[in-house]
């Protein structure tokens, strides 16, 4: 007896395809992947960005001749504007504690130079808890350059995860011993003078400006003094800004100066008055080495609009996008001299509001 009977034979089965009207979701799915090309060029609305020769880039060289009739906004803008993020890193760790300005400043430099040359990296959101620090990216590729950044550069513990056939990543890095330092003489201190007009500290505020002072000499450590001069309107001792921050440093050679710098908050205005001295500081002795300033190579715009009173002004770029800077941007403190129209070279980077000017200088 035939044991194939009622069955069909093997080569007369049909191979199988799917059919044509089916609709199979494709795994791992993005929905902010460019599925398509788009029209070329095309320019975003939001943040500038140029799409030319099948990818998203600044508009710089040649990009930035090129006229853009279409307008779509760009998949890291739409990532931003949806509160969905692509990547997540968390740092944390009782190093991070007692380093956390110079583990920060690491990853904001990491990610301007990521920006700089990819407009769909970007950091969408930066939050502060305390024992840990969780930041957010537009794509998958920015938290574990940040997070390797760090890791060359101050150990500890480095993790990443993906998921969602690579669409999601979540990076973490930890240290959590803080290493003593070794039992020397310590050297003498540079005298400090702390000036406080009209103004009641807070033990909170009292703690973080003698933190940011015991940190300057890590960006520049021949500091000769520094004076430090706090301000309150009168009848304002404990709140209701602004309160105004001067500092100055007095380095060999020169003495680097932060005027006029004003917050309702005073935690804020210190904050805001050492960081554009610890700016300062990396440019001087950047210039003492003989190295050229990243700034050199950065792009040129002129001054369209300006607020003395209020600090702050606005210059377009060469593409004619417009970007904020604040006075302690300015290097030097050259504020004041500056006038609508002027030409100046700056560094762009993505602020809370939009791009700004993190660095301004006036064309040597």
């Amino acid at each position: 007896m035939d044991g194939t009977k009622g069955q069909r034979a093997s080569e007369n089965l049909r191979p199988w395809e799917p059919r044509r009207d089916a609709i199979i979701a494709e795994a791992g799915f993005d929905p902010y992947r460019e599925t398509s090309h788009l029209p070329d060029p095309t320019s975003c609305p939001v943040c500038g960005a140029l799409y030319a020769n099948g990818r998203w880039q600044w508009r710089t060289g040649e990009a930035a001749a090129k006229e853009s009739p279409h307008a779509e906004v760009c998949p890291a803008c739409r990532r931003i504007r949806d509160g969905y993020p692509a990547g997540y890193l968390t740092l944390s760790g009782q190093f991070l504690t007692r380093h956390r300005d110079d583990v920060m400043a690491l990853v904001r430099q990491e990610a301007r130079v990521e920006t700089a040359e990819h407009p769909l990296n970007r950091i969408m959101e930066v939050r502060d808890q305390g024992a840990d620090i969780s930041i957010t990216t537009t794509d998958v590729h920015l938290p574990r350059r940040m997070a390797e950044a760090v890791h060359d550069a101050f150990g500890g513990e480095l993790r990443v995860g993906y998921a969602d056939e690579d669409n999601l990543v979540r990076v973490s890095w930890s240290r959590a011993d803080v290493p003593e330092a070794p039992e020397t003489e310590a050297a003498p201190r540079p005298p400090i003078e702390i000036q406080r007009n009209n103004v009641i500290v807070d033990p909170e505020a009292e703690s973080y400006l003698a933190e940011r002072l015991a940190h300057l000499p890590t960006f520049y450590p021949a500091i000769l003094s520094t004076r430090v001069v706090l301000d309150a309107p009168l009848g304002h001792h404990r709140s209701g800004g602004p309160f105004s921050v001067n500092l100055f440093v007095d380095v060999p050679g020169t003495v680097v100066a932060v005027t006029r710098q004003r917050a309702e908050d005073l935690h804020v205005a210190i904050k805001e008055a050492f960081d554009a001295a610890q700016r300062q500081l990396e440019d001087y002795a950047r210039e003492q080495r003989g190295e050229v300033s990243p700034l050199e190579a950065q792009p040129r715009g002129r001054v369209v609009r300006l607020f003395p009173d209020r600090g702050y002004g606005f210059l377009a770029a060469e593409d004619g996008h417009e970007l904020y800077f604040h006075r302690n941007s300015v290097l030097e403190d050259s504020f004041p001299r500056l006038e609508v129209g002027m030409e100046v070279r700056y560094a762009e980077e993505l602020g809370e509001k939009g791009p700004q000017a993190s660095t301004v200088a006036l064309p040597g």
